[in-house]
């Protein structure tokens, strides 16, 4: 027992120790907010501020005397009742949130403070770990030990994220209701409370059920603590909120998904962010607008349908990166699916494996029987592709034909005539070290982010010149500029065999190829002249398209990686087609130029046999 007891004791000391050392850490290591409000600002292409500070966004500032005093005690009775009394920790909270999440099984309920939350949106991202939650806990002790919990809960209000784009009270108010601070409903304002704890579950233009749900919980709350009488209460709960209307695309943040990347990429720069810098990017308005037209056109925003997708515009020759789909909706998921989700890329691997067979011998015109097949890979290993559907030419048909059909045995018998590190050594030259060399990897069984995608179909859109996918074109700082993004191209495929596969990709929209299956993107062509490659797998939908201005690539799955079913397999492709018209409304884009080493023929794509009524495809004199 008494073992016990100086065990206890020697665990209290110790913490005892670790939070006075804390704290006066937290004394004399200076924290400027007001330098942190301004020391970012970023700009697009056309030089325009796209983001003026380092909590997510440029915002408008109201002081906490023009917040009403009814207003300031409702976040700090619903979110940290014990506010004015700690020192940024609250022990009894954690230890409450611990118990409670420990009795579930899960995480139920959080021990976060005002002045803990307040740190993560100024210094920190959601990132769920323990390093994190380490820097929130320090930046917390050092913001209630220089300054005033009057100055602490005017930055929390002002930064909070209400979903949609949307940062701040004030901003809120005049969001959802039209409204000023001071002319808000006591119902009004229970709705507010309640949104930020998690603005996909509980913003009223999402899931109006639920936030009516926290809405009322949040009014007995009020009631409970007395900010409120019962006949307030029972005229709130009654009242009819009336909400201020939004089309679409006011109803999210278009551009924070680039933010959020062009901010990480910043990070890897090892650039001092205690100074004021000055980022230029290559985010354009329009490419992004377009984008994300498409998706919500094309997509539900019923929370229902977990149907996701991720996107990005890139720009060839420079490989800078015009705009990006992390998700669907900002609101919903902060996760960036383009950047950070590996998903099968299936058949758009296709095209770099032609690459490489065009490189060795075969044309545009090379054949191979297309039949059911099962490939002895070695004595004891065999391999039994299908095309989908089980549907085979059962002829020979050419590499033409086999591109517009994502013809599988095709793409197997070249992969097993190059041989299997031929596809594997030309993807570890694009930095895709996950590359394995089997049979199965010329149908893009290899995972990719929707970035390192991107950068194979950029080198195709740049005639073959590789550099790595950018965001960012320069920094500078009050004096000087502290990066330029150099544009270090690299000869990685030959010119003249890219521009044979670029023009070949034109077969996946040409009726002509229509053999035992229709053009995989036969019905998706925009009204501009592009390259295109659709791939499928059971978890997995992709299109990836470019002309010598854009490189499009789309992605739609689950994140659970749950089976897709037939009906999604054609929203990336309508995605991408609304893109591009969007993009192209008043002229046609551009397209490449033959080069003196090929010939344009018109052939019968099936057997690439020259017809004077065929498609046009380029091959080498």
């Amino acid at each position: 027992m008494k073992f016990v007891f100086k065990l206890f004791l020697g665990i209290f000391f110790f913490f005892l120790t670790c939070v006075i050392l804390l704290y006066t850490y937290a004394l004399f290591d200076q924290l400027s907010l007001e330098k942190q409000r301004n020391n970012i600002t970023i700009y697009d292409y056309d030089g325009q501020v796209m983001y003026e500070t380092n909590f997510k966004r440029s915002m408008h500032w109201t002081a906490i005397e023009d917040i009403p005093t009814f207003i300031q005690d409702a976040f700090v009775k619903v979110e940290d009742k014990r506010f004015y009394y700690h020192a940024g920790i609250d022990p009894i909270r954690i230890t409450k949130a611990l118990a409670t999440n420990l009795l579930h099984g899960n995480v139920r309920q959080g021990g976060s403070t005002i002045t803990q939350q307040y740190a993560k949106n100024l210094f920190l991202t959601n990132e769920q770990t323990i390093s994190r939650k380490i820097q929130e806990l320090g930046y917390a002790a050092r913001l209630e030990m220089q300054y005033s919990k009057q100055e602490i809960l005017e930055g929390y209000l002002n930064t909070l994220y209400f979903g949609h784009g949307v940062y701040g009270i004030s901003a809120a108010a005049t969001y959802f209701f039209d409204t000023d601070l001071q002319d808000l409903s006591v119902s009004q304002v229970a709705m507010l409370v309640g949104i930020p704890n998690g603005p996909s579950l509980y913003s009223p233009f999402i899931n109006p059920e639920q936030a009516t749900q926290r809405q009322q919980l949040i009014l007995h709350v009020f009631l409970k603590e007395d900010m409120i009488n019962q006949k307030t209460y029972e005229q709130a709960i009654n009242e009819k909120l009336v909400y201020h209307t939004h089309d679409t695309s006011e109803q999210q943040d278009i551009q924070q998904y680039y933010i959020d990347a062009v901010l990480q990429e910043l990070l890897q720069m090892n650039i001092d962010s205690n100074q004021e810098l000055k980022v230029y990017t290559y985010y354009d308005q329009k490419a992004q607008q377009a984008l994300n037209d498409a998706i919500q056109t094309n997509l539900t925003q019923d929370t229902t349908n977990e149907l996701e997708t991720a996107a990005m515009i890139t720009q060839p020759f420079t490989s800078g990166i015009l705009a990006i789909a992390g998700g669907k909706d900002y609101t919903l998921s902060q996760y960036n699916r383009a950047l950070y989700a590996n998903r099968q890329v299936a058949s758009t691997i296709k095209p770099l494996l032609y690459y490489c067979a065009l490189t060795q011998g075969f044309t545009p015109a090379t054949q191979f029987v297309s039949q059911k097949t099962t490939f002895r890979i070695s004595d004891t290993e065999q391999y039994s592709p299908s095309n989908y559907a089980d549907l085979y030419a059962n002829d020979e048909i050419s590499m033409i034909n086999a591109l517009a059909l994502s013809d599988n045995i095709y793409a197997v018998k070249t992969h097993l005539f190059l041989g299997i590190n031929t596809l594997h050594q030309m993807l570890l030259k694009f930095n895709i070290e996950q590359s394995t060399p089997n049979a199965s990897e010329a149908l893009g069984t290899v995972n990719m982010s929707l970035l390192e995608l991107s950068s194979i179909y950029t080198t195709f859109a740049s005639e073959g010149l590789y550099a790595k996918p950018t965001f960012i074109q320069s920094v500078a700082n009050e004096d000087k500029e502290l990066y330029v993004h150099q544009i270090n191209h690299k000869q990685l495929l030959d010119r003249d065999t890219t521009l044979v596969l670029n023009q070949m990709l034109r077969a996946p929209f040409d009726i002509k190829n229509k053999n035992f299956t229709i053009p995989s993107m036969y019905g998706y062509e925009p009204n501009t002249m592009m390259a295109a490659k659709s791939g499928t797998s059971n978890w997995d939908s992709w299109v990836m398209a470019f002309n010598p201005e854009y490189v499009i690539g789309i992605w739609c799955g689950f994140d659970d990686n749950r089976d897709l079913d037939k009906r999604y397999y054609t929203i990336d492709k309508q995605i991408f087609k609304d893109t591009v018209n969007a993009l192209y409304t008043q002229q046609n884009g551009p397209w490449y130029q033959l080069s003196n080493n090929l010939v344009e023929k018109k052939v019968n794509p099936i057997h690439a046999t020259e017809d004077n009524n065929g498609s046009t495809y380029w091959f080498f004199k």
